[in-house]
């Protein structure tokens, strides 16, 4: 015979069966999960890809070039000052030590857009412009002058293309300039010369006439010598001279 209560004791401990073996996949899938939090790890290699991936770009032919012929451009500008110079400098390494490699590929690029209008005739002809125009400057007005001027190497290749647009239009402006002036500087110089040569024919004629009526019966080399006639009588009171008016001849009949 059996006992009532074995049923409810065998339920019982299938029941416990059933949630000790529960209790147990759920230890064996959550012993199972923390290879799955491993995930995370990944921006770590990406992290170190990016510094191994901009090392290569440091150290390319490319980028050396260009960090050359950057060193080459503001070692001859005539634009920035010493000081400035080493300021851009300066700013430009804190600058490539925080871009990624992908930043960094994009400042390559930009840098050697900027190089190629750099190394235009037009943008040579600036340069030299602007060295000669700021030479003549005192340091305030070159300042005052610069003051609204970008950085080269900061700005974008189209930035650095329209402030060398900018330049042209401001140096063929101040040759219109320079050109009217000269031209009215010649009208005057023009004109003094063209006084002077009135002044000196008038000099002259002047004294022709004063040398005929200095003497009209006689010659310069000859007979007296150029003096007037009777002037052998003495206290005739004759003088002949020239004055601002001309000739002129003072008579006086004294002894006849």
């Amino acid at each position: 015979m059996i006992h009532p209560r074995l049923p409810f004791r065998r339920t019982v401990c299938l029941v416990l069966a059933c949630l000790a073996v529960t209790a147990l996949a759920g230890a064996r899938v959550a012993a199972a999960d923390p290879p799955a939090a491993a995930a995370p790890a990944a921006p770590a290699n990406d992290a170190d890809d990016d510094i191994v991936r901009k090392a290569q770009i440091m150290n390319s032919q490319r980028w050396r070039r260009a960090i050359f012929e950057l060193g080459e451009w503001l070692a001859a500008q005539q634009i920035y000052t010493t000081d400035e110079v080493r300021r851009i400098k300066a700013s430009f390494n804190r600058r490539v030590a925080g871009m990624s490699s992908y930043e960094l590929e994009y400042l390559l690029d930009d840098l050697d857009s900027k190089f190629k209008i750099l190394d235009t005739p037009e943008a040579k002809d600036a340069r030299s412009w602007v060295g000669q125009y700021l030479s003549a400057m005192s340091d305030r007005k070159r300042a005052e002058v610069l003051k609204d001027v970008p950085d080269v190497v900061t700005m974008s290749a189209s930035q650095l293309q329209l402030e060398i647009e900018k330049i042209e239009k401001t140096r063929a402006a101040l040759q219109q300039r320079s050109a009217a002036f000269d031209q009215s500087r010649q009208q005057l110089v023009d004109r003094a010369a063209a006084a002077r040569q009135q002044t000196a024919a008038a000099a002259a004629t002047a004294a022709a006439q004063a040398g005929a009526a200095y003497s009209p019966y006689r010659s310069g080399g000859q007979g007296g010598g150029g003096k007037p006639p009777f002037s052998d009588v003495k206290g005739s009171g004759m003088s002949v001279g020239a004055g601002p008016f001309g000739a002129y001849v003072n008579f006086n009949v004294g002894n006849f």
